[in-house]
């Protein structure tokens, strides 16, 4: 998990410059998601990761200069996923197994809305 959340931060950093994210509430949230990873892609993940963030590192700099820290809509009471590094590992489930990901995310975070309003962003909010 470590070394994924390393990865993810180092893409969100570069993309946003934005460093006050909650690292606590980041490890949180990636020991679930990373459950919608088979323990086939284990071994490899960082690597599928770093392929996917930049496959869509334009992608990725628009939603977060929309909705990330300092971005125009950005209003973290929202959807705080816009402003924490995780949101990049959200994003490649989301483009990879997105039902997977929402089993996961609603069996075991009591925050359902914010994965919908997420999705939404990172699909439709461009």
């Amino acid at each position: 998990m470590h070394q994924v959340l390393e990865a993810a931060e180092r893409a969100f950093v570069s993309l946003t410059g934005y460093t006050g994210f909650d690292r606590a509430l980041s490890e949180e949230i990636l020991m679930v998601v990373l459950k919608s990873v088979s323990a086939e892609q284990q071994e490899g993940y960082v690597r599928q990761l770093e392929a996917f963030i930049e496959a869509n590192r334009k992608r990725l700099g628009q939603l977060y200069g929309r909705y990330g820290p300092g971005g125009n809509f950005a209003e973290e009471s929202r959807c705080y996923l816009t402003h924490q590094p995780e949101s990049v590992v959200v994003c490649e489930r989301l483009d990879t197994v997105p039902m997977w990901l929402a089993a996961v995310w609603n069996d075991e975070l009591d925050a359902e809305l914010t994965l919908e309003r997420f999705t939404k962003y990172w699909r439709f909010g461009l």
